[in-house]
């Protein structure tokens, strides 16, 4: 019996992008000429402009949905609930796939048959000239991807194909959130057991342009700086989460918090307050389990070394503007563990090697200089 090629679902949802929705589709329909089956699933979301009639007329093959106007997770979720494919990817209808995307998860997925999700990399352009020199290639972890998760987003939500059956698992995208959604749907993944891995070979263009949702910061950071407190209940209910320890998990989410409480101390000085009083509650849970968290795993003590010099960095500038007593508590445990951290001429540099040790850079590289050679 001849091997069946697994089917892919790709989820777009749409809000009056069509003006981008043809070159998103057509990304998509590239990826068919090397291989991997794809079924193409259009959500409008209740569209004002002309999406329905762009949509229909790209092709009979494209599974077209209108709703009432519902918000983005709820778009996903209706073409999650549509979706008949083995794998499930979700492309927002202004961002492109790249050649052989596709074909590169799925050949991630063959070499590591127990994933359940496969994260590649993703260059945000900018549509305005002027602001072409912003182009930034997102960083991609080498490994514990779970555990990062506990420290901030690791990737946007085009670069994750997800095992459809890990989806059911897990159920559908949060409706209530208007940011970090994605984040979030990562994260129960993560704490549900979901193993997670990179994809160096993969790229997707994640389009910035003034009409994109990350453009509303304020929105984005509030939301970020409550998610930290889920962040937080995982932490305490999950007993495998991360798969590398609780320690790590907690110095993880320590280090993103305080640096959550960071960007919100000027506009919501209470709220920053909280984020900050739930950072040193975290690095002092990480303390209480430092003496059983030693390993042998070179990414961990590199991201042990990273996280505790956030920490101390962001520690110290925050400390000036906002007299915090549990802070006070918490850095003196890094001083303790860490005295060569605290004696360190130049620790923003350090902390700077430190992240690009963390990341696939030369892979990462290279995947870009080989897509836009072809």
């Amino acid at each position: 019996m001849a091997h069946q090629s697994p089917l892919v679902s790709v989820v777009i949802p749409c809000y009056n992008y069509a003006r981008f929705l043809p070159e998103a589709v057509h990304s998509v329909l590239r990826q068919q000429k090397d291989g991997p089956a794809a079924e193409i699933i259009v959500v409008d979301d209740g569209s004002t402009d002309d999406t329905a009639a762009v949509a229909r007329g790209l092709g009979a093959s494209i599974h077209y949905i209108h709703q009432e106007n519902q918000g983005l997770s709820a778009a996903r979720n209706t073409g999650m609930r549509a979706a008949q494919g083995d794998f499930l990817v979700f492309l927002d209808a202004d961002d492109l796939l790249t050649a052989h995307t596709l074909r590169s998860h799925l050949a991630n997925f063959a070499a590591h048959p127990e994933l359940d999700v496969s994260v590649c990399l993703s260059l945000q352009v900018f549509e305005k000239q002027e602001e072409q020199n912003a182009n930034y290639l997102w960083p991609l972890k080498c490994a514990h991807l779970d555990m990062h998760l506990c420290h901030s987003n690791i990737s946007p939500v085009h670069t994750f194909m997800l095992r459809a059956r890990a989806a059911r698992e897990v159920g559908f995208f949060d409706p209530e959130l208007r940011a970090c959604e994605d984040q979030d749907y990562w994260l129960r993944c993560a704490a549900s057991g979901k193993r997670f891995s990179g994809n160096t070979d993969g790229l997707v263009i994640y389009r910035q342009h003034g009409q994109s949702m990350t453009s509303q910061m304020s929105r984005q950071l509030a939301h970020d700086g409550a998610l930290r407190f889920k962040i937080s209940m995982l932490l305490e209910s999950r007993p495998d989460f991360p798969r590398a320890g609780k320690f790590y998990g907690w110095l993880a989410h320590a280090a993103g918090t305080i640096g959550s409480a960071c960007n919100l101390l000027r506009n919501t000085p209470r709220f920053a307050l909280k984020l900050l009083e739930e950072s040193a509650r975290a690095m002092l849970k990480a303390a209480a389990l430092a003496a059983s968290s030693a390993t042998q795993d070179t990414h961990l003590i590199l991201a042990e070394r990273y996280f505790a010099l956030q920490y101390l960095l962001l520690a110290k500038s925050i400390s000036e503007a906002v007299p915090c007593r549990s802070l006070e508590k918490a850095t003196g445990f890094l001083a303790r563990r860490y005295p060569q951290l605290v004696s360190l001429k130049d620790p923003a540099a350090d902390q700077k090697r430190l992240f690009h040790k963390l990341c696939c850079e030369e892979q990462m590289q290279a995947t870009v200089k080989k897509t836009f050679a072809e």
